[in-house]
C-alpha cells in the first residue's frame, strides 16, 4: 500500500487531541448569587474524579470516519497483488520494450532500464497481461502474453546488453502484431531506449492504433561525451619477401572538449606499440602504429584505448590477418607484341602494398613456370593441346588459377573441351554494342562494388564477344541481352574463369573505366587464392564461411566445425548452410569442438561506432510517426529524475486507475451517518450523576 500525497496522513495525529483534551480537562463549579455569604463557610471545589469514556462504540466511529475521510485525501494505492484489480479499468495488455543496444551501457544507463522495467512489471493486476521484447538491430519476443510478473522480473536479472546498434522500426513492428493478437480492451506500449537519432529511420508499417497508450521511457541524458574507435585499415607492402602491414585507424571525439589518451596495438596478445593521441571536441584525429611482419596465418591484433569513462565496447577494434605475398601471374599472348596486354600488365603492375608479379610468355607454358605461377592468363590465345595442355589441367586441379580472356584466336581443343565450365562459340555482336545487365554482387570478385559509389560496370561497352555456352559452371556476369560474359568453374582444388571478350581496347572500352583496375587485381587475387578475405567484421552482419574460405585460397573449413562466440558460447554450422551471423563483438573461432590450435579459422568483429553518437532523437517527433496515444505524463519523466523507479508521475498515473479514495469517501459518509443515528439515540438515555459521557 502506498500513497500518492502522504503528508495528508499527518492529519491523523489531529484525532487524538480532542479525546486527550476530555480526558484531562477538569470540571470547573456553577456559581450560585447568594444576597449574603455571612453565614457560609468558604470551602474550595475538588473534582474527585476525571472524566470517563461511556459510549466507546460511537466515539469509535467517529474516529475510523475522520481517519478514511484523511486516508482519501491521502489518495492510496495498490502496486500488486490481488488488491491491484479492485477499481479501475478493465484488463490491459501491456508490451514492454526494452533496448539492449551496446549504447545502453553507458554509466548507469542499463541499470535504470531494468528498473524502470521490473517497475512496470511491478504494477499489473491480475487480469492484466505482459509481453517482454528486447531489442536491438532485430527484436526478441522473450514473454508472450503472460499473467506472471515475477517471470518477467526474474529473466529481466540475466538479460544484458549486446554488441548491436539501436533499430527502433523493427521493435514497433514486433509489438504492434503482439497487440494484434491480444483480446483485451485496453493496450499500452512502454518503451524503454535511450532514443538515440540514429536508431530511428521512418518506415510505414512502424505504426501502432490510435487506441494504444505509447509510454516512452527516455534513459540517459541530452548530451553525454564518448571516445570511439573507427575506420581500422591494414596497409600491406612486401619488403625482403616478407609481408609488413601498418596499422591505421581513427579516434572519434564526440564530447564537447578536447580529449587526450593513449591508444594501444597489440598482435596475438602482446603489445608493440603505444602512442598518444589528442583528439578535439566534436572531431576525429588519425592513429597509425609502427608496421610490423606477418608471418603467421590468422594472427590476431587489437587496437584499444586506455580511457574507460564511456563506452566500452567501441574502445577495441579488433582484427584478423594472414600473410599473402606477391602473386606471381603468368600472362600467355600468342602474338608476343605487349600492344595486347598493355592494359593487363599496366592493372598488375601498379597494384599498392603486396601485389603481383606478372611475367609475359609467347608460348605455352612449361613445366617449369608453371610450378613457379599462382595465376595463369590465357590472353586471346589458344587453350593449350597435347601435354601443355594436360600440365595445365594438372595446374588447375592442384590448385592453380586460370584466367581464359578469349579472342580472335582462342581455341580450345575436342580433348579439353570438357575441362571448361562452358563452349566456347563463334564470335557476335559485330553490329551492336553491349553491355553488362547482371554482375553477381554475391561473389567474392564483385562484392567490393555492391555499394553507392563502388564502380559501374555498365558504363562498359562491349563491341565483339565470344558466345558460351555455360555447361557446368556458374555464370557470374551477364550482358544485357542475356548471354554470359563470365563463368566460373572448379576443377580440383583450382578454378577456372572463361571471359566472353578481351581485356584491351579492341573489343570493349572496360580498360577506359575505372572499375578496370580493381576488376583485374580481384580476379587475379580470387584466382590466386589471395582474395580479399576482410580483416573485421561489423556486428550484425552475416557472412557465408565457404565463400571466405574459397577467398583465402586453399582454406578449408573443418569438418564437424563449430563457431566458438567471443563470450565461450558456440554455434553448430550446418554442413549444407555456411551461413554464419556474427552478433557478438570479438574474435570468433571456427574449429571441430575440443581442439585448441594455435591459430585457427577467425573473424574478427567490431561494432558499430554509428552508435557510439549519443544524440537523442526528438521524442515528440517520434511518437507522432508512430501513432498511437501518448501518455503525456508518462514514465518519460522518471528517467529524468535519476532513476527514481517509484517518481510521483508513475505512482499518479496508476493510482488513477485504482481510484480507491472513491471508496474510502463512501465509507466515511456511512460511517457518519451510522454515527448521526446512535448518537440521537443516546442522547434519549439519562446521565447518572457524577459521571460524565464523551460523545
Amino acid at each position: 500500500m502506498s500513497f500518492l500525497t502522504p503528508l495528508f496522513l499527518i492529519a491523523l495525529a489531529g484525532l487524538a487531541i480532542p479525546v486527550l483534551i476530555h480526558l484531562t480537562r477538569h470540571e470547573r463549579g456553577k456559581p450560585l448569587r447568594f444576597p449574603s455569604l455571612m453565614f457560609l463557610e468558604r470551602i474550595p471545589f475538588q473534582e474527585s474524579s476525571r472524566r470517563r469514556i461511556r459510549h466507546w462504540l460511537l466515539l469509535a466511529i467517529r474516529l475510523t470516519a475522520l481517519a478514511l475521510l484523511v486516508a482519501a485525501f491521502a489518495r492510496p494505492f495498490v502496486r500488486g497483488g490481488r488488491l491491484a484489480s479492485v477499481g479501475g479499468p478493465g484488463p490491459e495488455e501491456v508490451v514492454i520494450l526494452l533496448d539492449r543496444s551496446y549504447s545502453m551501457e553507458f554509466g548507469d544507463n542499463w541499470n535504470q532500464a531494468v528498473a524502470q522495467a521490473r517497475a512496470v512489471a511491478g504494477t499489473l493486476r491480475p487480469q492484466d497481461r505482459v509481453s517482454l521484447i528486447t531489442f536491438s538491430e532485430t527484436p526478441t519476443l522473450v514473454h508472450r502474453s503472460i499473467n506472471d510478473p515475477q517471470r518477467v522480473a526474474a529473466t529481466l536479472d540475466t538479460l544484458r546488453t549486446g554488441s548491436l546498434s539501436t533499430r527502433l522500426a523493427p521493435a514497433v513492428k514486433l509489438a504492434a502484431s503482439t497487440l494484434a493478437a491480444s483480446t483485451l480492451p485496453r493496450q499500452r506500449v512502454v518503451l524503454i531506449s535511450d532514443f538515440q537519432r540514429t536508431g530511428w529511420r521512418p518506415d510505414p508499417d512502424a505504426t501502432l492504433p490510435e487506441a494504444v497508450t505509447v509510454e516512452p521511457v527516455v534513459i540517459g541524458t541530452e548530451s553525454t561525451g564518448n571516445l570511439a574507435l573507427s575506420d581500422l585499415e591494414l596497409r600491406r607492402e612486401a619488403a625482403g619477401g616478407r609481408e609488413r602491414v601498418t596499422v591505421q585507424a581513427r579516434l572519434v571525439n564526440t564530447g564537447v572538449s578536447d580529449a587526450a589518451t593513449d591508444v594501444t596495438l597489440s598482435v596475438d596478445e602482446t603489445d608493440i606499440g603505444t602512442v598518444s593521441v589528442s583528439a578535439p571536441a566534436g572531431g576525429a584525429t588519425p592513429v597509425a602504429f609502427d608496421p610490423f611482419t606477418l608471418t603467421t596465418t590468422f594472427t590476431r591484433g587489437e587496437v584499444r584505448l586506455a580511457d574507460e569513462a564511456g563506452l566500452r565496447q567501441d574502445n577495441t577494434l579488433n582484427f584478423v590477418a594472414s600473410p599473402g605475398g606477391d602473386l606471381e601471374v603468368l600472362v600467355v599472348d600468342p602474338l608476343g607484341t605487349g600492344t595486347s596486354n598493355l592494359y593487363l600488365r599496366g592493372a598488375l603492375g601498379i597494384a599498392e602494398g603486396a601485389g603481383f608479379a606478372p611475367r609475359v610468355v609467347r608460348g605455352a607454358p612449361t613445366e617449369e613456370q608453371l610450378a613457379a605461377a599462382d595465376v595463369v592468363v590465357l590472353n586471346g590465345g589458344p587453350f593449350p593441346g597435347g601435354n601443355p595442355g594436360d600440365r595445365l589441367r594438372a595446374f588447375v586441379e592442384g590448385g592453380g588459377g586460370v584466367l581464359f580472356v578469349l579472342g580472335e584466336r582462342s581455341l580450345v581443343p575436342s580433348v579439353h573441351a570438357d575441362f571448361l565450365p562452358a563452349t566456347v562459340g563463334p564470335v557476335s555482336g559485330a553490329d551492336s554494342e553491349r553491355r553488362l545487365g547482371f554482375v553477381d554482387y554475391d561473389h567474392v570478385i564483385f562484392e567490393a562494388f555492391r555499394g553507392p559509389r563502388s564502380g559501374d560496370f555498365s558504363r562498359a561497352a562491349f563491341y565483339r564477344t565470344r558466345t558460351l555456352d555455360v555447361t557446368d559452371g556458374q555464370v557470374v556476369a551477364r550482358f544485357d541481352d542475356g548471354s554470359a560474359a563470365l563463368v566460373e568453374g572448379r576443377r580440383g582444388k583450382g578454378r577456372i574463369l572463361v571471359w566472353a571478350t578481351g581485356m584491351d581496347r579492341f573489343w570493349n572500352n572496360l580498360p577506359l573505366q575505372p572499375v578496370y583496375l580493381p576488376f583485374v587485381h580481384r580476379i587475379t587475387r580470387y584466382l590466386g587464392g589471395g582474395g580479399e578475405v576482410p580483416p573485421w567484421h561489423v556486428a550484425g552482419s552475416t557472412v557465408n564461411l565457404a565463400t571466405l574460405a574459397d577467398a583465402a585460397g586453399s582454406l578449408e573449413l573443418p569438418e564437424g566445425a563449430v563457431a566458438m562466440e567471443p563470450g565461450g558460447g558456440s554455434v553448430a554450422l550446418d554442413e549444407t548452410n555456411a551461413l554464419l551471423r556474427l552478433d557478438a563483438r570479438g574474435i570468433w573461432e571456427i574449429r571441430p569442438p575440443g581442439q585448441r590450435p594455435d591459430h585457427p579459422f577467425a573473424l574478427a568483429v567490431n561494432v558499430d561506432v554509428a552508435e557510439s553518437d549519443m544524440t537523442k532523437l526528438d521524442v515528440e517527433e517520434f511518437l507522432g510517426a508512430l501513432g498511437g496515444e501518448e501518455v503525456t505524463d508518462g514514465p518519460s519523466d522518471q528517467a529524468e529524475a535519476a532513476g527514481d523507479v517509484t517518481a510521483e508521475v508513475e505512482a499518479a498515473d496508476f493510482e488513477k486507475r485504482q481510484s480507491f479514495w472513491r471508496y474510502l469517501l463512501a465509507a466515511a459518509f456511512m460511517l457518519m451517518l451510522s454515527e448521526t443515528v446512535l448518537a440521537n439515540r443516546l442522547s434519549k438515555d439519562p446521565i447518572k450523576e457524577g459521571s460524565a459521557v464523551v460523545g
